[in-house]
């Protein structure tokens, strides 16, 4: 009785093993944010997961990797969009594209003495990729970091690629008290 009462113990906490092995290598990263990745969204050591069968959309939290290293970023531009970053104001497919969300880092930096006065610096597609395209590739994303003054995002790196993207971030498993989905905006 013991014994068949063990067997079926390690049976079933084999299969659970599995499972969660399967899961976090086909479905879900998870990822703890570091004081670099921290915005108002995300704050330092929160762990949160990526999900690597979420379609991207513009205004997304994505973890990418560049050259070995893990990054966070919210993507800006998707493919066959026009990107023009210009006096910080984003013109998207040549249009004035409200960015919300950044409003309290903005005022945060624009209130230091050291600014320079434009939260985000002028770029376009064209200086990013240094080519003669101003749309972005099919398959390619601008991601910006909402913390601009921090430029190891598509400013340093160029555009990223779906390959690059290891998912969508869009859960917060800790802290306890902010357990649920990520608020983007």
């Amino acid at each position: 009785m013991v014994k068949r009462d063990l067997i079926r113990n390690v049976i079933f906490l084999s299969i659970v093993v599995v499972i969660i092995a399967c899961l976090r290598i086909f479905i879900f990263t998870p990822y703890r944010i570091t004081a670099k990745d921290a915005n108002h969204f995300l704050q330092d050591k929160d762990v949160v997961v990526a999900n690597k069968n979420e379609e991207i959309k513009r205004d997304d939290f994505v973890l990418y990797e560049v050259k070995g290293k893990e990054h966070i970023g919210r993507v800006i531009g998707l493919g066959n969009d026009s990107v023009v970053y210009m006096d910080d104001v984003l013109y998207l497919n040549n249009k004035i594209k409200s960015e919300d969300y950044l409003t309290k880092a903005k005022e945060e930096y624009l209130a230091k003495a050291t600014s320079t006065g434009y939260f985000t610096h002028d770029f376009t597609i064209q200086t990013l990729t240094k080519s003669n395209e101003n749309k972005i590739p099919a398959q390619s994303y601008l991601i910006l970091n909402d913390n601009r003054q921090d430029m190891e995002d598509s400013r340093k790196f160029g555009l990223i690629t779906e390959k690059q993207i290891k998912g969508v971030i869009s859960f917060r498993v800790l802290p306890f008290n902010q357990f649920g989905f990520i608020k983007t905006k």
